[in-house]
């Protein structure tokens, strides 16, 4: 099954947590804090991998998790970090956020790689809170939550070359013949119902990827068919062979109609070379044969003749996709990557007289890496709100004290550092 399209959900590990340890050792009657740090969460990244063809794997398993880091221990030891998770799509894959449908990367190259979701950082044991005035602190922190965001894939295939053309024009046939690729073959029009890939070799060293794309017909860029599913396939193919089928009415006219299609797709798509070849030779006379010369010369063209059943002129239309493409650099890079940085402004929302609800990402993660039971953590706490500036924006929208704060699942009241 071809599948070009998918939606996942990620979540990257949890961080480990922190600990609350002292030394204690015979011997050494006032040994200090000795609490590890938690490890950090698994990553969780997508990569390139040039033996996969479809996004399949994404159509039935839905949710990845990567593995959590481990909580730190006693003497300082500190936590495994957890095992990062590698996500693998087929080059040509376009990975994208699915809340603000951005593209985060586009995937064209082998081992390529990108994070899209970062383990959350390990909490921090008491041994890191000891000062002059601290001897034996008894504060320690949470591991970090992991992210958790939906994830669109779209794969456009990564062909040099691509043989277009109508319906049952033979496009199956002669990728048959010049490539490894068996494609189902029959003589009922959209045979091919999915994009088929093919390696052709040229030479002892050389060799070429051909796709042959489901057929198109007449209003296929509005829908019709099955052509407007597969067209966005053709935009980087470096090459086509456009197959024309004479037994289907006039091929300048349907030659005409297929450029017309992939114009009002994408008016670029026309400015890519195209090797014209008639299709099904051996089915004409030579009175048929100069008359479609004489009508393609009328329009600056100069067709190949081939039979694609019966192996005429197949090696001249390999030699001439080596010939343009040895020549044609690669352009697959036809996408923008994202490059928005974003900075979180905390937002502050009065919800009744003395209640206000705050959010902001970075420091209800915070919180959740707090542990409210100790009596240490609300002095450390609103240390915190000091230092990165959220207790001046309170002030400066009139939040007073015994004001009642909501950030994420906690309820707070405010008292002025």
């Amino acid at each position: 099954m071809f599948i070009d399209f998918a939606k996942i959900k990620v979540k990257s590990g949890k961080g480990g947590n922190g600990v609350c340890s002292f030394r204690r050792e015979k011997y050494v009657p006032k040994g200090g804090p000795d609490g590890g740090d938690g490890g950090r969460g698994g990553n969780i990244y997508v990569i390139g991998d040039e033996n996969l063809s479809t996004l399949i794997d994404y159509y039935y398993q839905k949710f990845y998790k990567a593995e959590d880091g481990e909580h730190g221990r006693g003497k300082n030891m500190h936590g495994k970090n957890g095992k990062d998770l590698y996500i693998k799509v087929p080059l040509g894959t376009i990975v994208k956020d699915a809340s603000s449908n951005e593209i985060i990367k586009d995937i064209t190259k082998p081992n390529e790689c990108v994070l899209i979701a970062k383990g959350g950082r390990g909490g921090r044991g008491n041994a890191h809170f000891k000062s002059s005035t601290r001897q034996a602190p008894r504060f320690y922190e949470k591991g970090e939550p992991g992210e958790e965001k939906e994830i669109i894939f779209e794969l456009k295939i990564l062909a040099d070359a691509g043989i277009i053309g109508m319906a049952n024009a033979g496009k199956s046939t002669l990728l048959s013949k010049i490539s490894n690729a068996h494609p189902k073959i029959a003589d009922y029009p959209f045979t091919t119902l999915n994009p088929v890939l093919g390696i052709v070799k040229f030479g002892e060293d050389v060799s070429f990827v051909v796709a042959d794309i489901p057929g198109l017909i007449e209003g296929a860029s509005n829908g019709k068919g099955l052509g407007i599913e597969f067209l966005k396939h053709i935009e980087r193919t470096r090459v086509y062979i456009h197959l024309v089928d004479p037994t289907q009415g006039d091929p300048v006219k349907n030659y005409q109609t297929i450029n017309e299609e992939l114009k009002s797709y994408n008016k670029k798509l026309l400015k890519k070379p195209q090797i014209i070849a008639i299709n099904k030779v051996d089915l004409l006379s030579e009175i048929e044969i100069n008359k479609i010369k004489q009508n393609f010369k009328k329009i600056k063209i100069f067709p190949e003749f081939i039979s694609a059943k019966e192996n005429i002129g197949i090696e001249n239309i390999i030699k001439k996709i080596y010939n343009i493409l040895k020549n044609l650099p690669r352009e697959y890079k036809e996408v923008k990557e994202s490059k928005i940085i974003k900075i979180e402004t905390p937002i502050l929302t009065k919800i009744d007289n003395g209640i206000y609800e705050l959010k902001c990402k970075k420091l209800e993660k915070y919180i959740e890496m707090l542990d409210f039971e100790n009596i240490e953590t609300l002095e450390v706490f609103k240390k915190y709100l000091i230092k990165t500036g959220i207790e001046d924006f309170l002030k400066g929208k009139g939040v007073k004290n015994g004001d009642i704060l909501v950030i994420g699942n906690k309820n707070f009241i405010y008292e002025e550092g």
